[in-house]
């Protein structure tokens, strides 16, 4: 039997409520140059130059107030700033933005110390309240997914974006779908270095409702642009697209299978 739900409709929040779950995703503006500086001192490198400090997705169990929320300001701390992290992508280009981000912002240059210049992270979203995860030997059930079903919720939003200096794009986004049987989440970090690198790490979350847990599977993939560009078709002339190099989607299908862990919750009823 379907379930009910409510949906909730803010100015710069929007969800839903259904059986026992409230799901929100919240839009804001990007944050300000002040409280970017702030997020710098608290982490102790330079930040995105793009960072939605307020968007965040909550996945909530109203029941037991289990929560997951996916947030930038969590997902930067893991930011690696270990003393070889600024040369984990070896390129000429990675010395010389970092010189620069930092007379770009000279009044915090006194708490900068070495970190990955491309702001790759690790995230999978952070929970609370007794929301816990252990290995798994089961995955998502991706043909369940596949089911065509009424979509009750749709959503996308960007966490944090940088241009690494004019030399690539590092992003952290999330989509949420939430359907009659369940919903899925699909956190997404997107890396690309022009000349050199493609980085994927996907977070992806399922719950179909009814069942006593979350189910979580964390890959990683990467690629050399050339791997990449092998697989642009040829058009007229021998010309290539050089354009679809910068295609998520068309990077997506084409890089290699991903390493895949996965990762089960409880939900305390």
């Amino acid at each position: 039997m379907p379930l009910d739900y409510e949906k909730i409709e803010t100015e710069s929040v929007g969800g839903l409520r259904i059986g026992d779950w409230e799901i929100t995703s919240c839009h804001m503006p990007i944050l300000s140059n002040s409280v970017i500086e702030e997020y710098a001192h608290e982490l102790g490198f330079n930040v995105p130059e793009m960072i939605f400090g307020n968007n965040y997705l909550s996945i909530r169990h109203l029941a037991s107030g289990s929560e997951l929320r996916l947030r930038a300001l969590d997902a930067l701390k893991m930011v690696d700033t270990s003393p070889h992290s600024a040369k984990s992508v070896q390129v000429s280009i990675a010395e010389n933005w970092t010189e620069s981000s930092k007379r770009n912002r000279s009044d915090i240059t006194d708490v900068i110390r070495p970190f990955d210049w491309t702001f790759s992270t690790k995230y999978r979203g952070t929970a609370s309240n007794g929301l816990t995860f252990t290995p798994s030997e089961t995955g998502i059930d991706y043909e369940k997914l596949m089911v065509r079903e009424d979509i009750l919720f749709y959503d996308e939003n960007i966490l944090y974006e940088d241009d690494l200096g004019d030399n690539g794009t590092s992003q952290l986004s999330y989509k949420v779908r939430v359907m009659p049987s369940g919903f899925f989440v699909l956190q997404r970090y997107f890396l690309r270095v022009d000349g050199v690198l493609f980085r994927i790490y996907d977070s992806r979350l399922y719950h179909q409702f009814g069942s006593d847990h979350i189910t979580r599977e964390f890959s990683t993939r990467e690629s050399s642009v050339k791997d990449i560009a092998c697989h642009i078709p040829k058009k007229k002339h021998d010309d290539e697209d050089l354009s679809l190099l910068n295609n998520i989607q068309f990077v997506d299908s084409v890089m290699k299978d991903p390493l895949v862990e996965c990762e089960v919750a409880k939900i305390c009823k």
